[in-house]
């Protein structure tokens, strides 16, 4: 075979590897506190745990904080390999890839007292949520059930800001209820609002479990490797308790 041959043959095998070859991912977030953020020790529990399961697989990590919706754009894109965390639906599902569970909360409304939503979360009394307008944050996921209120015209969502914007505008009676998950939801009441628009929120009860997993961009196909690897990781640090930890150190911290 000859030197030109050799060579090419080198460097076609080179652009062959698998990107996590090259043990580094760029990983796509947004502040989403106190889970995720830029102020909290290694960007927040979430980007802890990510990057410690890629690191038991070789792999290292670098954020990038984007607004939430323009961190599914770069994944969706392909500029950036992968984004955490995300809840499940069609239109994620139809472009990306989706890691084991990384985080679950339940979902609730939140609402004024000075207008109680009495809605018990299931289809048949679905009416009572009739002519109401509901808040969600720029790039999060309609529940699939007021989704379908909304569609048979029960309901309007107003989709905008993030949710601190949304919890403000419910305590000052703009809008009638703000769907989100009740751990974040609550923290932001009791750090971000003050206590007078604090005192006015309340929730409903729990009206589903939603999970949150790291999303992989569909292409190009060497991120099923990265997929893979960060399950990989992830699995070991729950069954060395690591995971367990991370998570015991959280909810025990002040905040």
């Amino acid at each position: 075979m000859s030197r030109f041959r050799i060579l090419l043959f080198i460097c076609l095998f080179a652009c062959a590897r698998p990107l996590f070859a090259e043990g580094h991912i760029r990983i796509a977030i947004g502040e989403w506190p106190p889970l995720i953020s830029a102020a909290q020790p290694g960007n927040g529990v979430i980007p802890t745990l990510v990057s410690e399961a890629f690191a038991t697989q070789g792999i290292t990590v670098e954020y990038g904080f984007f607004p939430w919706k323009r961190a599914f754009e770069e994944v969706r894109q392909g500029r950036w390999q992968a984004s955490a965390v995300w809840g499940r639906n069609p239109e994620r599902e139809a472009c990306c890839l989706f890691s084991e569970r990384v985080y679950s909360d339940e979902v609730v409304l939140f609402y004024n007292r000075a207008r109680p939503v009495q809605w018990d979360g299931t289809p048949a009394d679905i009416e009572r949520l009739r002519g109401l307008t509901i808040g969600l944050p720029l790039g999060s996921a309609k529940t699939p059930l007021l989704e379908e209120a909304e569609q048979r015209g029960l309901l309007k969502y107003e989709v905008g800001g993030d949710e601190t914007s949304n919890l403000r505008k419910l305590a000052a009676g703009r809008i009638d209820a703000v769907d989100m998950v009740k751990g974040t939801g609550q923290w932001l009441v009791n750090q971000k609002l003050d206590a007078d628009e604090a005192a006015q929120l309340t929730t409903t009860a729990p009206l589903q479990s939603w999970e949150y997993f790291v999303l992989f961009a569909g292409q190009p196909a060497g991120n099923r490797d990265y997929l893979e690897a960060f399950n990989k990781g992830l699995a070991a640090l729950r069954a060395s308790g690591r995971e367990a930890e991370l998570w015991r150190r959280f909810f025990a911290a002040p905040r």
